[in-house]
């Protein structure tokens, strides 16, 4: 006779606790036009820093070290505070790390349209797909325009790939 297997136990459910942290949604109250214009000068003073300062990190490339962001916050401190420009650095070196990572997440979907337009160029028109994978075009037309199609987006493929490899983002 089969020995007899205990149940395990359940653990009992619970619902999470909500968000712990402070979350203002509101706009500040009862500044004169004197504030509202002081806070737009600072605005745009600080939007023309980070600005030169994405620039300056986007030609930096790959070349980008330690001392160079130093040297970007060294330049910002003198135009604003120290505190200011470790923000500004900090976000302009998250944006362009930001675009790298949606760079590559682009070559890699060329990459797949590519693979895909290839394999279903390389079967007779009108052929059923199978196993998980297309088939061949419906028409001879269909078969040419996607030939076009695949010129093009090795094109691009090669264009994006050469901007990657020297440090390019846009």
């Amino acid at each position: 006779m089969a020995e007899k297997k205990t149940l395990r136990q359940i653990a009992r459910p619970f619902v999470a606790g909500g968000p712990s942290g402070v979350s203002v949604r509101d706009r500040l109250k009862g500044l004169t036009s004197e504030d509202d214009k002081v806070l737009r000068l600072v605005g745009a003073h600080m939007g023309r820093l980070a600005s030169r300062d994405l620039a300056r990190r986007c030609s930096d490339g790959l070349e980008h070290s330690t001392d160079t962001w130093a040297e970007r916050k060294r330049d910002l401190t003198f135009e604003s505070s120290s505190r200011w420009a470790g923000s500004v650095t900090s976000n302009t070196h998250d944006q362009w790390g930001l675009s790298r990572r949606a760079q590559w997440a682009h070559l890699e979907s060329l990459d797949a349209d590519i693979r895909t337009i290839r394999h279903r160029l390389s079967l007779p028109a009108g052929q059923k797909g199978g196993n998980r994978r297309p088939g061949g075009y419906r028409s001879a037309h269909e078969w040419f325009v996607k030939t076009r199609r695949l010129a093009i987006l090795e094109t691009r493929y090669e264009q994006v790939r050469a901007e990657r490899e020297a440090g390019r983002v846009s």
